[in-house]
């Protein structure tokens, strides 16, 4: 057996008491068919495309959706001075190709301030490569020393004794 809503005449299942569509309440006293919901909300009309009827939706208690509210960010800063082609061959040159110049040079244009953002960057990470590198030879020249000093004394031990 089914029942059905006296508000909206939707069927709905006998176990059900309260309406799927329209959300009022079933009674079976045949006095006092229905009474209203507790917390009634106003049903609203949804537009229907084409020029088609709308059919009433109840809220159901729930919030409307609401569009986040995102944080401004600033605008980004003056990009300054551009680093041309021939600018960045020529940084490369002289950072790679000459020892001590280029040291120096990666010094001075690392942290002068009248250099592009972009070249003091390059710099300050050329500086960062070259002192792991130079801590790696460093530790590969003492490693090789003990192990030419360990050699050496094995074969001179051999021939006194």
């Amino acid at each position: 057996m089914s029942k059905t809503c006296k508000n909206c005449n939707n069927v709905f299942e006998d176990h059900m008491n309260i309406c799927p569509r329209c959300g009022m309440q079933y009674v079976e006293d045949t006095a006092a068919q229905y009474t209203a919901p507790q917390n009634p909300t106003p049903q609203s009309q949804n537009p229907a495309p084409y020029g088609q009827q709308g059919y009433p939706q109840q809220n159901y208690g729930q919030q409307p959706y609401q569009q986040p509210v995102y944080q401004a960010y600033p605008a980004p800063a003056p990009v300054g001075e551009q680093m041309t082609v021939g600018n960045w061959i020529a940084t490369i040159f002289l950072t790679q190709c000459l020892s001590v110049i280029s040291l120096i040079l990666l010094f001075v244009w690392g942290f002068s301030d009248n250099v592009p953002l972009a070249k003091k960057n390059y710099c300050r990470a050329m500086l960062i490569f070259e002192a792991i590198a130079i801590g790696l030879v460093i530790l590969f020249l003492i490693l090789m020393a003990a192990a030419g000093a360990s050699l050496f004394e094995g074969i001179g031990s051999s021939y006194y004794a």
